[in-house]
């Protein structure tokens, strides 16, 4: 059995797709076709649904905080872990969106914090402009950073970066701790890894091959390479 485990962000979707990028999409698609996809996701179940590619297998999502069977059910076990955590990170929680609408304010950056609940209890805040400006989300990751390492949460959160999104969440809910947990379902034959985000690097490197888009971040710039 192949087993892909696949962040769809910028790979299977993408906002406001070109021609070239949907070519790309469906091709990639072709290329997985024979591999049970799993997907490895920042969305929940809803979200999901609006990707253009058939899960039908596990699926990862939320960060890592939900881990969904080939029967459209949580999986218990892990529904477990993750209430435990998020628990254990409740009021760090609560601070966390007080603290993005507050640094959202004081910036007039316009973008839209919501926090997000999942039975009954915080699981983590994200931050969004309506226009994906990059400038206001680089300046609300500058000051984040700064309130997680200067204040008494940053053992119990840690922030996350994509290009149009910012997402605090407790520190123990990670995409690769859910892949890991799988590979120990499902025993595969053969892994691949597929993302173009440079956070899901400690799950790619749990596969046995990784694909990533040659414009993607992960792969660092051709100086880098030169000056490596």
């Amino acid at each position: 059995m192949i087993v892909a485990f696949v962040n769809p962000d910028r790979t299977l979707l993408h906002e406001e797709p070109s021609d070239d990028q949907l070519r790309l999409s469906s091709n990639l698609s072709t290329l997985l076709r024979d591999a049970e996809l799993i997907p490895v996701s920042g969305l929940d179940e809803e979200g999901l649904l609006t990707i253009p590619a058939a899960f039908t297998s596990w699926q990862v999502l939320l960060h890592g905080a939900v881990v969904v069977t080939p029967e459209g059910m949580e999986d218990p076990a892990w529904r477990r872990l993750t209430l435990e955590t998020q628990a254990a990170a409740a009021e760090a929680l609560m601070m966390a969106g007080q603290a993005a609408q507050h640094v959202n304010a004081l910036n007039q950056l316009n973008l839209d914090v919501t926090l997000t609940e999942r039975n009954g209890r915080p699981l983590l805040v994200t931050l969004r402009h309506p226009h994906a400006l990059e400038l206001a989300i680089n300046q609300a990751q500058a000051m984040l950073t700064d309130w997680l390492r200067d204040g008494p949460f940053r053992l119990h959160l840690r922030l996350t970066r994509t290009p149009s999104e910012l997402t605090l969440l407790p520190r123990d809910l990670r995409p690769e701790l859910a892949v890991n947990y799988l590979l120990g379902q499902l025993s595969p034959e053969l892994t691949v890894g597929l993302s173009a985000h440079p956070d899901d690097a400690a799950f790619l490197n749990l596969c046995d091959y990784a694909l990533v888009p040659g414009q993607s971040t992960l792969l660092g710039s051709p100086q880098d390479n030169e000056d490596a």
